[in-house]
């Protein structure tokens, strides 16, 4: 498992910067950089509508990822290799764009 930073606050998961929903997917099929990337797990906190405000949710810091980034360097048949990743959002109003920030290009 591979340890999860992540900024996206905005993001129904977001827990203190870890990750609540267990397991996430990274997309970019064809990426070439970190900008071409994101996670395909994110959910907009405001519009999701799935948030019980009577739920008890952990962020775990280690998270199991399901990688399509399939020029990364740590990709390894769709699982992410690398030890720790970050993964990059915004935290204000109207902005959904996240990315995987530790992508490196194999190419």
């Amino acid at each position: 498992m591979t340890i999860l930073n992540c900024s996206a606050t905005k993001c129904i998961y977001n827990e203190n910067e870890l990750c609540s929903k267990g397991d996430i997917e990274i997309t970019g099929d064809n990426a070439h950089r970190a900008d071409e990337t994101n996670c395909g797990s994110f959910r907009d906190r405001t519009t999701a509508g799935m948030m019980n405000s009577e739920a008890q949710h952990c962020g775990c810091e280690k998270i199991n990822i399901d990688c399509k980034a399939q020029e990364c360097t740590y990709n390894d048949h769709c699982n992410c290799t690398a030890s720790a990743i970050n993964v990059s959002g915004c935290s204000t109003d109207g902005c959904n764009e996240t990315k995987c920030s530790t992508f490196a290009c194999k190419c």
